[in-house]
């Protein structure tokens, strides 16, 4: 099992990524590592994988400045003020 290191949330999602792509063409899941942050994460399902994936995206868009903003309540969040 091979170490991704970490450079930018894009290039993690884009590992993570390749790491899914050959799980569908192997046609079985091999446990993966990746390193972000000074942490180590080990993706032992498919499911935990595709978590991580949904994860690193929205780090990645944080990063690239592509996030919507926040939302807030018109009327003051139920009508309570």
């Amino acid at each position: 099992m091979a170490t991704t290191p970490f450079t930018t949330w894009e290039d993690l999602r884009k590992a993570m990524l390749d790491a899914l792509a050959d799980c569908v063409a192997t046609g079985g899941f091999k446990a993966t590592e990746f390193t972000f942050e000074g942490r180590s994460i080990h993706y032992r399902t498919l499911d935990e994988l595709r978590k991580g994936i949904e994860w690193a995206s929205t780090m990645a868009a944080t990063e690239g400045g592509t996030t919507v903003g926040r939302t807030y309540a018109k009327n003051g969040g139920g009508g309570r003020w």
